[in-house]
């Protein structure tokens, strides 16, 4: 757990030791970068670090839960919504991604760390459940799964988001987030099939 030291010395060490994190991150990858790097290419000791984070895990944590503070509340409100508010709500948070495109690069990347990629996929799947819980309210399970209708699309929609955010990266954000939004609704609308303008299978009688 960080140690929330307060004032002005506290936030700027906290920021050098984030931007230490990212640059070790985009260098050698996260499981490389240990707690003495960190706190070298910060410019302070190991003591100074250990007085904020107890590790590296607890720094990706803070992180992490900063992320979360920031996403766009309304990438769909508990409601059905018209796909344009969709479209709004998806640029929303590829305007977040892209104020944020270095951490976001360092940490999903290929040398980034899969505990902090599980935890936001986690995250995207728990946010999701809510708005489906308030929409379909108290739903039984799926005798035939063993749990709630909707759970196994659910991750499917996370690891898209994921997938798309990563590619957006990766490939130095070549498209407007207003472009990306619109990919993604219409992906999730029309499915693989539709989204690429082919014949959708005929449904089975």
């Amino acid at each position: 757990m960080s140690h929330r030291d307060g004032g002005l010395q506290g936030a700027r060490t906290r920021r050098l030791i984030r931007h230490a994190l990212i640059e070790l991150v985009e260098e050698k990858g996260f499981g490389d970068a240990t707690v003495g790097d960190i706190a070298k290419r910060a410019l302070i000791n190991r003591a100074t670090f250990y007085r904020y984070y107890q590790d590296k895990y607890a720094l990706v944590e803070e992180i992490f839960q900063e992320v979360i503070s920031e996403l766009p509340a309304e990438l769909g409100p508990a409601d059905r919504i018209s796909v344009q508010n969709r479209i709004v709500g998806w640029e929303q948070l590829f305007d977040h991604v892209g104020r944020h495109h270095r951490l976001y690069a360092a940490l999903l990347g290929r040398r980034g760390d899969p505990w902090f990629v599980a935890r936001l996929r986690e995250r995207c799947v728990a946010l999701a459940r809510d708005r489906l819980h308030n929409v379909q309210g108290d739903i039984a399970l799926d005798a035939g799964r063993g749990m709630p209708p909707g759970e196994l699309e659910l991750v499917f929609a996370a690891n898209l988001t994921l997938g798309a955010i990563t590619w957006w990266l990766e490939h130095d954000r070549p498209l407007p987030p207003r472009q990306m939004a619109e990919a993604v609704v219409r992906f999730a609308t029309q499915g693989y099939f539709g989204a690429l303008g082919l014949d959708v299978l005929p449904s089975t009688p």
